[in-house]
């Protein structure tokens, strides 16, 4: 038996949950997909799959051993690339997941330039604010916001995603500026879905968290629309400092300080997080990625995370 085939067949139908489907990414038929992976159930004395006529489903057995078979595949492809990129220039490509709105203000800018001077290197980037598991081999560098990530992965801080409460000029003279949390029961607010749920606005009055009152005027997951509906003065924007730069230097909108911060979360330990494997780090390709993003990106008296 091919084990390290059979592998890799069997992580393919993990993840589609179809036989047919894992079938058509390596171009055999389903029948030798199937046949494989009962010779590693045979193999290992344990059923990976639970199989029907129409279902494809993974045993608690099988989902223990996809976890551990994942993460030897990526170590065992990131071997092989480190060994093929020793002694010649970085090649091949490179997989970037990253949150949309820093993804298309922050982060295109420098794969632009990242690219012309490492023209080899094929950039694949996927603009998401889905969690992605770095265990794999979908992605080499993941950029998301939020708390500091686990510890089982490499983390450097790009930005403290600080958020800033704002609204247009002609909207704080058509409804007067608010000056304490209680204030914005009597405003519109433009709010950001998030992956999940709507992110709440929340602030700490000095003894509570409490989440104030407000007058949803428009929602969205974009933060870019949430900002043109800011400019047509439809409400108040909460937003991170790096997406308002450019409008608060313009003076198409203001900032709008109140009595206590506000926020989107009761964590002081939030930020925007380049994510990686140390084993992906060893990859010279990985490595120059990350550097440069951190190099360009992250905060000038920041200290290496």
């Amino acid at each position: 038996m091919d084990k390290l085939r059979a592998l890799k067949y069997f992580v393919k139908v993990a993840d589609t949950l179809s036989f047919t489907e894992a079938a058509k990414a390596y171009d055999v038929p389903a029948s030798s997909i199937s046949r494989r992976i009962s010779e590693l159930e045979t193999s290992i004395g344990t059923v990976l799959l639970h199989r029907t006529t129409r279902t494809v489903s993974l045993t608690e057995a099988g989902k223990t051993y996809l976890t551990q078979v994942r993460s030897g595949l990526a170590q065992l492809a990131a071997a092989d690339e480190l060994i093929g990129d020793l002694g010649g220039k970085p090649s091949g490509t490179l997989r970037i997941s990253c949150m949309p709105g820093y993804g298309r203000v922050k982060l295109m800018p420098v794969l632009q330039d990242f690219s012309e001077r490492y023209p080899g290197i094929l950039l694949d980037v996927h603009l998401s604010d889905e969690l992605e598991d770095l265990g794999g081999d979908q992605f080499d560098i993941v950029i998301r916001g939020g708390a500091q990530p686990e510890s089982r992965v490499i983390s450097r801080r790009l930005d403290p995603n600080h958020f800033i409460l704002a609204a247009s000029p002609a909207y704080l003279a058509a409804h007067g500026r608010p000056n304490t949390l209680e204030d914005l029961a009597s405003h519109f607010a433009l709010l950001y879905r998030g992956p999940s749920s709507v992110l709440k606005w929340v602030g700490f009055n000095g003894e509570d968290w409490i989440s104030p009152a407000v007058t949803p005027a428009f929602i969205s997951n974009d933060g870019a629309s949430l900002l043109a509906m800011a400019c047509r003065h439809r409400g108040m924007v909460l937003l991170p400092e790096w997406s308002l730069r450019d409008y608060l230097q313009s003076e198409e909108l203001v900032a709008v300080d109140l009595d206590h911060p506000i926020s989107v979360t009761r964590s002081d330990q939030i930020g925007i997080f380049m994510t990686y494997l140390q084993s992906r780090y060893q990859i010279p390709k990985t490595r120059l990625a990350v550097d440069y993003i951190y190099e360009r990106l992250a905060q000038a008296d920041q200290a290496p995370a």
